[in-house]
């Protein structure tokens, strides 16, 4: 006999699929173009720092996790929740999520 398993086909509504901050962090840093000791420098914190937010050892503060949005150009929303804005604009990696200016407004 055998057992069914249902999955979901749809990778948003899946959590196994669900970005967690590391992971978002991650990501802006790759699309970013910039290299963690160069963003670390731009953000004024230690490498070791941006290594331990983007391995998900720890949590940037409030502030850091700002100069991080602003350095890499996605949203500090987005990086903390994982929701895109919903002004239907398109990131720095020609996503959902807007490339921002240094007042965390849409660029363009």
């Amino acid at each position: 006999m055998h057992e069914t398993v249902h999955m979901s086909m749809n990778p948003v509504a899946d959590p196994r699929f669900e970005l967690d901050l590391s992971d978002r962090m991650t990501k802006a840093v790759r699309h970013s173009g910039l290299g963690v000791q160069e963003l670390a420098e731009r953000i004024q914190v230690s490498r070791n720092a941006v290594s331990s937010w983007i391995n998900g050892r720890h949590k940037p503060r409030r502030r850091d996790l700002v100069a991080f949005a602003l350095a890499t150009g996605y949203p500090v929303s987005w990086l903390e929740t994982g929701e895109a804005p919903h002004d239907g604009g398109t990131s720095p990696d020609g996503g959902l999520l807007p490339g921002l200016d240094s007042n965390q407004e849409p660029a363009g």
